[in-house]
C-alpha cells in the first residue's frame, strides 16, 4: 500500500461527521471566544459541518464569518445548518488551508480546531493563516495531545482503539501530539504574542460515556482509517469486530474513564503582513 500524505485521517464517516456536528464554540473554543468582538471578520479553517463557525457568527455580528473545509460534503452540511439557524452573516467555501483563497490581511481573527494534527509541515498552514490576518489580528488553535490522555482501564478497548488511530495518523504524516507544541509553532510562524492553555474532553455521566464508547465502536466499523489499518496488516477484520464489541461493553462499565487532552493557543500578529 502506498503511503499517503496529509489526508484527514479522522475522516468523514457518518459517525465522525456526527461528532463534529455537535461541537460548539462554548465547548471547543472557550479559550478563544472571549477575544472576539462584535464587528470582527473571522475565518474558521477546517470548519467541518459548521457548528463552531455559526456560533462565532452570533458572537461577532454584524461582522462576518467564513468557514472553509477541503471536503465539499462538509460545506454542504454547513450551508444547510446556516439556513436552518437563519444565520445570514456566515458563508462556507471549499478550500485547502494550505492555499487559502483570500487576499493578504483580510481577517481580524483565524481559528482552527484539530487541523494541524494532520500535517507533517504545520508551519506552512500557520504561515498561510498569518498571511490572511490583518496586522494585530489573532489566531486561535486547539489540537490534541493524545499521549496526555487519562484513561481507565490502562489497557482497555478505548485505549487500544486510540493507539491504533495514532499509529495510522502518524503513518499518514500527522502528529497526534501537536497540541503540546502550539506555542512554539506560533512563535516560529511569526506571531509575536502568544497565550497557551489546555483542556480535557470528558464524557462525565454514565449515559454520556455509553454514547461516546458506542461512537468509538461505530468508527471501528465504518472509518476509512480503520480500513487503512486493516490493509496495512495492523489489525484483522475479526480483531476489528472484536474491538468494536469490546468498546460497547467497556462503555457500560462504571469504572471505565477517559479524558482527552488538548493544547490551546491564541497568538497575535503585529506589524506588517508577513511575506
Amino acid at each position: 500500500m502506498n503511503r499517503p500524505e496529509n489526508i484527514y485521517t479522522f475522516g468523514y464517516s457518518p459517525t465522525a461527521t456526527q461528532m463534529m456536528a455537535v461541537r460548539s464554540a462554548k465547548t471547543h473554543a472557550a479559550f478563544f471566544v472571549p477575544h472576539l468582538r462584535a464587528g470582527m471578520d473571522v475565518l474558521d479553517c477546517g470548519c467541518g459541518p459548521g457548528s463552531i463557525t455559526l456560533d462565532f457568527a452570533e458572537v461577532v455580528s454584524p461582522g462576518h464569518v467564513v468557514g472553509v473545509d477541503i471536503e465539499a460534503s462538509q460545506i454542504d452540511l454547513a450551508r444547510d445548518e446556516a439556513a436552518k439557524r437563519g444565520v445570514i452573516n456566515a458563508r462556507f467555501d471549499a478550500a485547502d488551508v494550505r492555499r487559502l483563497p483570500f487576499p493578504d490581511a483580510t481577517f481580524d481573527a483565524v481559528f482552527g480546531h484539530t487541523i494541524l494534527m494532520q500535517f507533517n509541515n504545520p508551519l506552512s498552514v500557520l504561515r498561510e493563516m498569518a498571511r490572511v490576518l490583518k496586522p494585530d489580528g489573532m489566531c486561535g488553535l486547539r489540537e490534541p495531545a493524545l499521549d496526555g490522555d487519562l484513561y481507565e482501564p490502562p489497557d482497555g478497548a478505548r485505549q487500544q482503539h486510540l493507539a491504533l488511530f495514532m499509529r495510522v495518523l502518524e503513518y499518514n504524516g500527522g502528529d497526534p501530539r501537536v497540541g503540546r507544541r502550539l506555542g512554539g509553532l506560533l512563535y516560529e510562524a511569526g506571531f509575536s504574542r502568544v497565550m497557551t492553555s489546555a483542556s480535557y474532553e470528558v464524557a462525565g455521566t454514565q449515559e454520556a460515556k455509553r454514547l461516546a464508547w458506542a461512537g468509538y465502536a461505530r468508527r471501528c466499523e465504518e472509518a476509512e482509517w480503520m480500513k487503512q489499518a486493516i490493509g496495512l496488516g495492523w489489525i484483522s477484520v475479526d480483531a476489528r469486530d472484536k474491538l468494536a464489541a469490546a468498546l460497547r461493553v467497556e462503555g457500560e462499565q462504571p469504572h471505565a474513564f477517559a479524558a482527552m487532552a488538548f493544547g490551546e493557543v491564541v497568538g497575535w500578529k503585529d506589524g506588517a503582513v508577513l511575506p
